[in-house]
């Protein structure tokens, strides 16, 4: 049997090729859903731990500030599909004087809102329907803790908590 010389040279390339294409391939890990996760605090929305997106607050006078949360409301599923962010925001405008102060608020309180955005049916908006709630203040943060929350939206209710912190920019 003769075999030329350049069968040998082409068979011997094409395996070098498949032994360094098998070997060199970059292995990763399976993508497990965009997720954010500020560190800022933790958010139970309706038995579920949210992940984080924000929580900032702003002084908008010597006496008055806001708070600003910001969760990601998709669950595993949504974030396996790599669904876009439907976040849910709670923003509260307070008076705040001193080291702690604790709220409660009525259902309906222009003080809180919940909002939710970029979610199917969030033009029906969310109503508060009450809160309970404690913030402390320090030099470097204030921190919030949400000890209950309810919110409605059509025919839906949502018990929700937490505790937030909100550091202080220099």
């Amino acid at each position: 049997m003769n075999v030329s010389r350049t069968s040998l040279l082409s068979f011997a390339s094409l395996g070098l090729f498949a032994l360094l294409t098998w070997t060199g391939c970059t292995r990763y890990a399976p993508y497990d859903g965009e997720f954010f996760d500020c560190e800022c605090g933790t958010l139970v929305w309706d038995g579920r731990e949210l992940g984080m997106r924000m929580a900032e607050v702003e002084q908008l006078d010597s006496t008055t500030y806001r708070y600003h949360v910001i969760a990601d409301l998709r669950d595993q599923e949504e974030l396996d599909a790599r669904m876009e962010p439907r976040d849910v925001i709670l923003t509260l405008t307070t008076s705040f004087v001193g080291a702690s102060t604790s709220l409660t608020l009525e259902a309906g309180d222009a003080a809180m809102t919940v909002q939710e955005v970029d979610s199917p049916g969030s033009e029906v908006p969310w109503t508060m329907n009450g809160a309970d709630l404690a913030i402390s203040a320090s030099e470097e943060a204030h921190v919030m803790t949400l000890n209950s929350l309810s919110a409605k939206r059509g025919n839906k209710t949502v018990a929700a908590s937490g505790e937030f912190t909100f550091e202080i920019g220099d």
